[in-house]
């Protein structure tokens, strides 16, 4: 397939010129932090961190800390800051505010400028156009108001000169809209929902879908055999799966070849970093591990060295399609378990349950019972329709996760509602217990 690029120039710029790029805009952006947000000139002063000493790759890793989460709590607590101390520009100058989900904590909030907007806008417009969003294309979205992802969106839609429905997305609309795209259907809960509500309003799903070429999920990391079930309900629609949290700015979405996997983030916008989340050290550019971004051109509330709490699978450049890095946001690092020495997340256990009927759906959370455990604790909501014997399925589930992940495990059922649901479209997935001992 012959590529086809929003920003050729931008998008296949020589990796030596964008790694000079990415250096020449951290040093303007440690400047830029240092004389107007009083949460970093509080935090580089503690580390004794002039800015212009940093000049080389080298310097940055060595003496630019890293922000996490807590910090910036810690500091909206002692001052009152909602912005946690971060922001360098007047309220007046931020043309969009938002929240954080609150997933891992208490909301973290940012802000765009026009232009914080602009760059935003312009990171996903290269996504998209390489997922296959085109001029004309009827589309719909969903969002919460609160989202940071919805001030963008609709930007991208005007940019790409799409056509959206303003009612939300619901069956009648759908039906009557017939929509060429969903640029954010969110989860693969969020997909299987509208699925539901097809089926209550007594309508076929493929007479009702039939025409979306392409989807764009986000929110929680997709297995292949999600995809599968989604491609396979929607008709086989094109998926472009993305991740990232809206502090970073290294957003990752997949493109519409499926010669070149993986889900590029645009590095002349973002740098990100990969580190052991125990250990916090760094494992470099490309790995297994805590995805660390740094906002390269954000003015209005930006993020440096930010620990995301995402983890991510780091795989390295396309040198054929594209110059900038890529990979796949698996979930949260705070969201592992490990077992004998072995840390499994989420994205692990829904990968062996979705092989099953009777738990393609997912429904279920892992528990972390301990620093060191000795069993997988899994509690797991089964399909009553098609699960004959729950002993027997559980010892075919027990059976599996020793073949694929090597270890024993506990499995417990349980109905649907005991799983906390924060949002319509996300399920609990992880429970730490040992905060409760």
């Amino acid at each position: 397939m012959k590529p086809d690029y929003w920003n050729k120039t931008a998008q296949t710029m020589p990796q030596q010129d964008l790694k000079a790029l990415q250096l020449k805009l951290i040093k303007q952006q440690l400047n830029y932090v240092y004389d107007r947000s009083p949460f970093y000139r509080q935090l580089y002063d503690k580390h004794k961190l002039r800015p212009e000493k940093i000049q080389t790759w080298g310097d940055f890793e060595q003496h630019v800390p890293i922000v996490r989460k807590d910090d910036i709590r810690d500091y909206q607590i002692a001052t009152g800051d909602p912005y946690g101390g971060l922001a360098c520009v007047p309220q007046s100058q931020l043309v969009a505010i938002w929240t954080s989900s609150g997933t891992t904590g208490w909301p973290t909030m940012g802000g765009y400028t026009r232009e914080d907007l602009d760059i935003a806008i312009e990171a996903i417009c290269r996504s998209y156009w390489d997922a296959g969003y085109r001029p004309g294309m009827r589309v719909m979205t969903r969002h919460g108001n609160w989202h940071w992802l919805t001030p963008i969106t609709w930007g991208v839609i005007r940019r790409l000169q799409m056509r959206p429905v303003m009612t939300g997305i619901n069956v009648s609309a759908i039906k009557a809209y017939k929509p060429d795209a969903f640029p954010m259907i969110t989860t693969e809960t969020a997909a299987a929902l509208l699925l539901d509500a097809i089926h209550k309003a007594g309508e076929d799903p493929h007479d009702i879908l039939g025409q979306v070429q392409i989807i764009s999920t986000m929110g929680e990391s997709l297995t292949d055999t999600a995809r599968e079930n989604i491609q396979r309900d929607w008709g086989g629609v094109q998926i472009s799966d993305g991740g990232g949290c809206g502090e970073s700015y290294c957003w990752f979405f997949e493109g519409g070849d499926p010669e070149l996997p993986g889900a590029h983030y645009w590095a002349d916008i973002g740098y990100a970093e990969v580190f052991d989340p125990d250990s916090m050290e760094k494992i470099g550019d490309v790995g297994r591990g805590e995805l660390i971004a740094t906002n390269l051109r954000v003015k209005g509330v930006p993020y440096i060295r930010f620990a995301t709490e995402d983890f991510i699978d780091m795989m390295g450049d396309h040198s054929t399609h594209f110059s900038h890095p890529y990979g796949k946001i698996l979930g949260r690092s705070i969201w592992r378990v490990n077992v004998n020495g072995n840390s499994f997340l989420p994205y692990d256990i829904e990968r062996i349950l979705q092989r099953f009927p009777e738990t393609a759906k997912a429904q279920f959370f892992i528990s972390k019972e301990a620093p060191v455990q000795d069993k997988l604790t899994v509690s797991i909501c089964y399909d009553d329709a098609l699960t004959s014997d729950p002993d027997a399925l559980r010892d075919k589930l027990a059976t599996a996760f020793s073949q694929n992940l090597g270890v024993a495990s506990e499995i417990t059922w349980v109905p649907l509602e005991v799983i906390p649901r924060p949002a319509p479209h996300k399920l609990v997935k992880f429970m730490d217990r040992t905060k409760k001992k």
